[in-house]
C-alpha cells in the first residue's frame, strides 16, 4: 500500500533539513504562522502547506486563516496527526504549520540599486550559525536595507535561519555571492558600492564617520571570529560601534541593527555622522 501523501510531505520536510538536499532540489522549508503569513503576503513560491489536525479543525481565527488562504491559492494541503506535528516542531511554539517552497529567483546586484536615497546591502560573510543569519536578515529588513548578500558558509535557506528571520527573507531580496573573496568584492566594486568592514578596533567610530556613498555594502563577519584583518583591509573603510571600556563587542544581530539603522537614518536626514 502506498504511503499517504502527508507522510511523503513529512519526509520531504525532514530531508530538506540537509544542505545537500536543499541545493539538489532547489527547495527549502518554513515553519510557523508568521513565516507563512509573510510568505503569502509577498507571493513566495510555495509548493505545499503542511498543518496539524488541530489547525485543520480551525480551532482559532489564525488557524482558520491558514486553511482558507491555502485553499484559496489552490495549494496542496497536507494534514498530519498532532503527534507527528509535535515531533516536527519539537516544542518551538511557532505554530503547527510548515510549508515547502522553491528557492526564489535571485536578483542581480544592480536590481537592488535605488534611484533615490541610499542603497544599503548587508553582507553576511561566513555566518556559520544559521540563527545569526536569520536574525541579521530580520534586522537588515527592519533598518531599510535593499538586500542581503550571503557569502561563504552563510546559508539563508537553513530551516533555523528561515525560522529566526520570522519571514523577513520573503520581504528582502536574498543574493548568494561566490565563495572566492575576489569575486564578490569585485562585484560590489563594479556596482560602485562603498564596502564597510565591521570590526571591533582600529576603525572609524560609527558616530564620527564622514560623508558616505549612496551605495553601501555593510559587511558583517561571524559572531565567533569576525572579519579577518586581511579581508577588512581590502574594503573601502572600516567601521566600529563605540563601546564602554572592557566591552568586547555587540552580538552580531545587535551590531547589524545599530549599524544599518544609523546608516540609513543618516541618509534620510541627509547628514554625515560627524
Amino acid at each position: 500500500m502506498p504511503a499517504p501523501e502527508w507522510r511523503k510531505a513529512v519526509h520531504l520536510i525532514q530531508e530538506l533539513s540537509i544542505p545537500k538536499a536543499r541545493r539538489r532540489s532547489g527547495r527549502f522549508t518554513l515553519e510557523g504562522y508568521r513565516s507563512l503569513e509573510r510568505a503569502f503576503r509577498n507571493g513566495a513560491p510555495l509548493e505545499c502547506v503542511v498543518i496539524s489536525e488541530t489547525v485543520m479543525n480551525r480551532s482559532n481565527e489564525r488557524n482558520a486563516r491558514v486553511v482558507d488562504e491555502t485553499l484559496a491559492r489552490d495549494l496542496p494541503l497536507h494534514v498530519v496527526p498532532d503527534g507527528t506535528m509535535a515531533e516536527l516542531t519539537r516544542g518551538r511554539g511557532l505554530g503547527d504549520v510548515f510549508a515547502v517552497l522553491r528557492r526564489p529567483l535571485e536578483p542581480a546586484l544592480a536590481d537592488l540599486i535605488r534611484p533615490e536615497g541610499r542603497t544599503l546591502v548587508v553582507v553576511g560573510w561566513n555566518l556559520g550559525d544559521p540563527g545569526n543569519t536569520g536574525a541579521v536578515i530580520r534586522s537588515a529588513l527592519a533598518a531599510g536595507a535593499a538586500g542581503f548578500l550571503a557569502v561563504g558558509t552563510t546559508d539563508p535557506w537553513h530551516p533555523k535561519a528561515v525560522r529566526t528571520s520570522m519571514g523577513s527573507l520573503f520581504a528582502l531580496p536574498i543574493l548568494e555571492g561566490p565563495a572566492a573573496e575576489d569575486a564578490w568584492l569585485r562585484n560590489l566594486d563594479d556596482a560602485k558600492f562603498e564596502t564597510l568592514a565591521t570590526v571591533c578596533r582600529n576603525a572609524e567610530p560609527l558616530n564620527r564617520m564622514g560623508p558616505l556613498s549612496d551605495r553601501i555594502a555593510l559587511v558583517m563577519g561571524s559572531e565567533a571570529f569576525g572579519l579577518p584583518d586581511a579581508l577588512a583591509d581590502r574594503m573601502s573603510r572600516r567601521v566600529t560601534i563605540p563601546m564602554p571600556p572592557g566591552v568586547d563587542s555587540y552580538s552580531i544581530n545587535a551590531a547589524t541593527a545599530v549599524l544599518a539603522y544609523t546608516l540609513m537614518q543618516a541618509a534620510r536626514d541627509d547628514v554625515s555622522l560627524t
